[in-house]
């Protein structure tokens, strides 16, 4: 069994609502919860963490595609396949990207600077 480290954290109170519903709703306690949102979160940015090669897809909601056409541009080296659908006034895109994780990471920084609902999933356990 791994050994546990305690520590306090401060969250929003709707935030902390919706914990204590869905730890009610899938009958385990919030620790267990925490523990696998925090595990998966650093799985899905382990690449700003380890150098690595990778491969995964990142997924976004934009407006702007002359934007985000010219990170495209920018990124075509590691970017290997894009995708564009609209639903209602949401341009929903994947971007299916492979390559160095300080590349992807670069990638993804400049995302989050300028979209939203931005999020990279690894497709395989990355090996640093």
């Amino acid at each position: 069994m791994a050994k546990k480290r305690r520590f306090g954290i401060s969250i929003p109170e709707d935030v902390a609502n919706d914990l204590d519903f869905l730890a009610e709703r899938l009958s385990v306690d919030r620790s267990k919860i925490v523990c696998e949102a925090i595990r998966s979160y650093v799985r899905d940015h382990i690449h700003y963490i380890h150098p690595h090669e990778c491969y995964g897809v990142i997924t976004l909601v934009s407006n702007d595609n002359v934007k985000l056409l010219k990170v495209i541009e920018e990124f075509k080296d590691i970017i290997k396949e894009f995708t564009h659908i609209h639903i209602d006034e949401n341009c929903i895109n994947a971007l299916v990207v492979s390559g160095s994780s300080l590349k992807i990471a670069e990638l993804h920084k400049k995302l989050l600077e300028v979209f939203y609902n931005v999020r990279f999933i690894p497709l395989r356990e990355c090996k640093v």
